[in-house]
């Protein structure tokens, strides 16, 4: 049997984001850590498919946000605003339209200092 991670069930949770409207190549993900398996897969989608070079803040933070204790996890986003100018632009994880305290931060910061494009995952859909 044929070994494929972007298989017909991974792919169709996603057959109504239309992710070509993402121009860029350089892309960084926002949004909240409570999200994790969107930001997993939205990763692979971009890179396999769509070729794009795809990033976020932390992996460790990513996935095990709650062993974090507050100063460390306020030194994580101090960082992701740092990374943020390393990027063509941002895709905000925005799922039931919850944004965090920090991902509304990082947001602004991009958009207020960066003023490169931003999309949100909610308007990717057809």
């Amino acid at each position: 049997m044929k070994k494929e991670r972007l298989n017909k069930n991974f792919l169709d949770e996603f057959k109504k984001y239309n992710f070509s409207k993402i121009k860029e190549d350089n892309i960084y993900l926002v949004g909240s850590a409570r999200f994790k398996e969107y930001f997993i897969k939205v990763e692979s989608i971009l890179q396999i498919i769509y070729k794009k070079q795809v990033y976020f803040c932390s992996v460790d933070g990513l996935l095990n946000k709650e062993l974090f204790s507050e100063a460390e996890w306020e030194k994580l986003q101090e960082i992701a605003l740092r990374k943020l100018h390393n990027h063509d632009a941002i895709l905000i994880i925005d799922i039931k339209n919850y944004l965090g305290d920090h991902s509304k931060e990082e947001i602004e910061y991009f958009e207020q200092v960066i003023k490169k494009p931003i999309y949100y995952l909610s308007r990717l859909k057809d």
